[in-house]
């Protein structure tokens, strides 16, 4: 990739991918907060076990955009499930005692999440990365 055409891409791709990044991030972690303070309240390790969660599930998440940087084709398939699980999450909180904005932001935000995913110009971003891989092998 020449000089120009790199910056070419990043003017392009490089917004979408932050997009991504941080519309996994911030679901990922409200819904496993708002899920131990819901359930777990009372219990003296809540916040390590907050945490400790929260911080394992967002290390699955750079991995996966990691991954998906490097031109690996499953590398999405290491971000999706954890969407999947934080869509769950948020649906089992459901007729709890949080406020609705909160329980209305949890369930909208993986499903947000996933449509970046879903967007055209991020297959795009996907497709060309995993061919410039090829391009180096």
């Amino acid at each position: 990739m020449s000089s120009d055409s790199s910056a070419r891409f990043m003017a392009r791709y490089f917004p979408v991918f932050l997009l991504g990044i941080f519309m996994s991030i911030l679901p990922v972690a409200m819904t496993a907060t708002l899920w131990f303070d819901t359930y777990w309240r009372n219990h003296p390790d809540n916040p390590l076990y907050t945490v400790m969660v929260t911080g394992g599930l967002v290390v699955l998440l750079c991995l996966g955009h990691i991954a998906m940087v490097r031109g690996l084709n499953g590398a999405l398939w290491m971000i999706l499930p954890v969407l999947a699980v934080a869509l769950l999450t948020a649906l089992s909180l459901i007729g709890s005692s949080l406020h609705t904005v909160l329980q209305l932001a949890a369930l909208v935000l993986p499903l947000l999440a996933m449509l970046v995913f879903n967007s055209q110009r991020h297959r795009e971003m996907r497709r060309l990365l995993v061919e410039l891989r090829k391009k180096r092998c």
